[in-house]
């Protein structure tokens, strides 16, 4: 290592010295103040109208999705139903993980509950069919029952996720053998 310049010396002479930098990681106070949004969670209000706008989005797609199978040796396997839990999952995580707010995973979900509940309950021509009682069962009410009781289950295991990605977390600390 090079000696120091005259006049410009540290401690000892040989190591620099450590340079201390705020919170923010910027320079100059006015760094501050510039939007740092990789920092500062989005407002509540905003947040929870988000996630339900969410919601309604992976509802819809995961209702337009949830019909398409895949035929294995004449058995229908709904690949469409399972793709579409999987959305839904995956937005819950995504909107309580970006807002830092774990209670937004099973708003995300219970409103894809609630519109593809809807779109299974209209008389007059539901999106999604869940009557499995037909002799043989219809491959598309196989796949609408596996997406409404899917929905439920991926809200549960992405409020878990969130849970688990959002947790404070412990120091490591070092251990005297």
């Amino acid at each position: 290592m090079q000696d120091p310049p005259p006049g410009l010396t540290d401690d000892d002479a040989r190591r620099p010295a450590a340079v201390v930098v705020g919170r923010s990681g910027g320079s100059t106070p006015g760094d501050r103040n510039r939007g740092n949004s990789a920092r500062r969670p989005a407002s509540r209000w905003l947040s929870l109208a988000g996630s339900v706008a969410a919601g309604v989005a992976a509802a819809i797609l995961g209702t337009a999705l949830h019909a398409r199978g895949w035929d294995l040796a004449g058995l229908t396997v709904p690949l469409g139903a399972l793709a579409a839990i999987v959305l839904v999952g995956s937005t819950a995580v995504f909107a309580a993980v970006c807002a830092r707010n774990v209670y937004l995973s099973p708003v995300v979900g219970g409103v894809a509950y609630l519109v593809v509940g809807w779109f299974a309950a209209v008389e007059t021509y539901p999106l999604v069919l869940t009557d499995t009682g037909a002799d043989p069962a219809l491959p598309a009410a196989i796949a609408g029952s596996v997406w409404v009781f899917g929905v439920a289950v991926a809200t549960l295991l992405a409020t878990l996720v969130s849970w688990w990605a959002l947790r404070p977390r412990r120091p490591n600390r070092l251990r005297a053998v």
